[in-house]
């Protein structure tokens, strides 16, 4: 039988996005001393509210280690801007320590563990 997709496009059981397969590298972030892979997956304004939804893929190895999934709901800005560099590495940042503190073991194997975070920016300093 044919395979349809090749190995390094899976993760989790899911089709990884482009750029995430296409052999660049990825952006990392240092968390308490571990450097951890991550790329955006999608994110959006809520309509009828004033939230912005980013989700985001992080793990130490990107298919051979547990990936986090990590949904940060926020604030949007009054001028509905994507979030800039830094509001993005405090997004990250925040977040993996909660989903740390929720039960996520990057070292160990399994499922995506998918983790939902409120994060308050302070809009105005975008």
């Amino acid at each position: 039988m044919k395979r349809r997709h090749g190995e390094d496009r899976m993760i989790s059981g899911k089709l990884r996005g482009k750029a995430a397969r296409s052999g660049a590298a990825l952006a990392t972030v240092r968390v308490d001393g571990a450097e951890l892979a991550w790329h955006r997956r999608h994110g959006g304004l809520v309509e009828g509210s004033r939230a912005q939804v980013e989700s985001f893929s992080v793990s130490l190895t990107p298919g051979r280690s547990r990936e986090l999934v990590l949904d940060v709901t926020r604030r949007a800005p009054s001028d509905w801007s994507s979030p800039s560099e830094r509001v993005v590495a405090a997004m990250l940042d925040a977040g993996i320590r909660s989903a740390l503190a929720a039960g996520w073991d990057p070292e160990s194997r399994g499922r995506a563990f998918r983790h939902e975070f409120a994060f308050d920016s302070g809009v105005g300093e975008d």
